[in-house]
């Protein structure tokens, strides 16, 4: 881990910038509709290449049948789009209730956000945990901070991944609980007597507009009415097995590459202590010690060294000298097998630790999110609200706030297109049209949508 902190300290800026993406998509993630409403207000406002720019230079394209510029129909109906989704009654909220109660989900919730910011935090250790591992291999004979650089990408792919199938693998979990419960509820039904038709879906489809169109059927049949599932309505496990294989493939593939890279600094750690002996070797001493070895050749001494080895050898001090040496190796070699159990260990740990959050990213895909077809859009619809009041209130609130900002931008565009007319020139009957805009409000707009 020491090691892992070291490499997040040395791309202190590639981790912050993973750390904002980590925010603003799981904002994104969980306030979807809020996000495309922003970017169409955006587009529409942008400077000089912004829809109201471009849409305000068409000042001849005018639709004879609704009176109506072909451009301000374009605005209108692309706020009518957001308008639509929010313009509910009290039967919208019965129908989205009783939507996911078939379905078995009422009560069920998307990922909340801090939950989508936990995951990617840990996906974002688990990246540069691997990026530690891989910065050696994933390009060869690239310089070292392509090489990290590489291993950071090949990294964050994976964690993306293992979020992605842990996420979906969850879900399919989630779903075979559901097709389970259908199944059983089924069989207690036909040892009852009391079935009646053969376990299958009825022909028509049922969305949350016509949820109660099934209301006498029971209630296995209303939960798959509203389940996507295959012809003998069984459980599969097709993403539960892929990923548990990929989980493992990586646990195993990232525990060996630690293994090794521990094996190599072991042996580089030899090799640099080896040529740190070599260098402390002075050449002069050598020099030295072969003037000595001539003086005494000349002196006749030639014989002495020989002669103090043999009496050495024959009081037994070649084995004293040769003890500290075996020694030292002995040493070296228990901290080198010391350091290669522990290391082991370490990298079992990770391994498991790495397999404990798949785990826990598979759960919380059970836990969360719909299987329903439509249950995620009722789900939106009713907002988490108990009482139908608060449920109206909301949405009058939220059906206000886009007419007035569609009329505003309508406003604007007719403003430019009048600008520009001044500006070009064109005939008296197109002047006149676009001067008087009084009846080509938004609420005009909603009241030809609702005809």
């Amino acid at each position: 881990m020491e090691e892992i902190r070291q490499f997040i300290l040395a791309h202190q800026i590639e981790t912050l910038l993973l750390g904002f993406a980590v925010i603003v998509l799981a904002f994104i993630i969980t306030h979807w509709q809020e996000v495309k409403f922003w970017w169409l207000n955006f587009t529409y406002n942008f400077p000089f290449i912004g829809k109201l720019s471009i849409l305000a230079r068409d000042i001849e394209g005018f639709d004879e049948h609704h009176k109506w510029f072909y451009s301000e129909e374009r605005l209108c109906r692309d706020y009518y789009n957001f308008y639509e989704k929010v313009d509910v009654d009290d039967e919208s909220y019965d129908e989205a209730k009783d939507y996911l109660h078939a379905a078995g989900e009422l009560g069920r919730k998307p990922t909340p956000t801090f939950i989508w910011i936990m995951i990617f935090v840990l996906v974002i250790v688990e990246a540069f945990g691997f990026a530690y591992v891989l910065a050696g291999f994933t390009i060869p004979g690239a310089s070292e901070s392509v090489q990290e650089k590489g291993a950071i990408g090949v990294a964050a792919m994976l964690a993306i991944l293992l979020v992605w199938l842990t996420h979906l693998t969850g879900q399919e979990l989630h779903k075979n609980t559901l097709i389970k419960k259908i199944r059983r509820w089924y069989k207690n039904d036909n040892a009852g007597g009391t079935n009646w038709r053969d376990l299958k879906p009825d022909e028509k489809l049922i969305t949350i507009d016509n949820t109660f169109d099934d209301k006498d059927s029971p209630n296995y049949i209303r939960m798959l009415n509203r389940l996507d599932v295959n012809d003998k309505v069984k459980t599969t496990y097709t993403k539960t097995i892929l990923t548990l294989a990929f989980i493992l493939a990586v646990a195993v593939g990232a525990t060996y590459i630690r293994h090794q890279v521990l094996v190599q600094e072991i042996a580089s750690s030899h090799e640099s202590a080896m040529n740190i002996f070599n260098d402390d070797a002075s050449p002069f001493g050598d020099t030295n010690a072969k003037g000595d070895d001539d003086v005494g050749a000349l002196f006749g001494d030639s014989g002495s060294d020989d002669t103090q080895e043999d009496l050495s050898s024959l009081f037994g001090d070649e084995e004293s000298k040769a003890s500290p040496a075996a020694s030292k190796q002995t040493d070296a070699n228990i901290e080198d097998e010391t350091n290669q159990r522990g290391g082991d260990a370490t990298f079992m740990i990770l391994g498991l630790l790495f397999v404990f959050i798949q785990i826990l990213g598979i759960f919380f895909g059970m836990h969360y999110d719909f299987a329903g077809r439509e249950s995620r859009e009722a789900y939106d619809l009713l907002r988490g609200f108990s009482t139908k009041k608060a449920f109206l209130s909301y949405y009058e609130r939220a059906k206000t706030h886009i007419a007035r900002v569609a009329q505003r931008q309508l406003q604007k565009l007719q403003h430019k297109m009048n600008i520009i007319n001044d500006n070009t020139g064109t005939d008296a009957e197109t002047t006149l049209l676009l001067r008087n805009n009084k009846d080509r409000t938004f609420k005009k707009y909603l009241e030809f949508e609702d005809k």
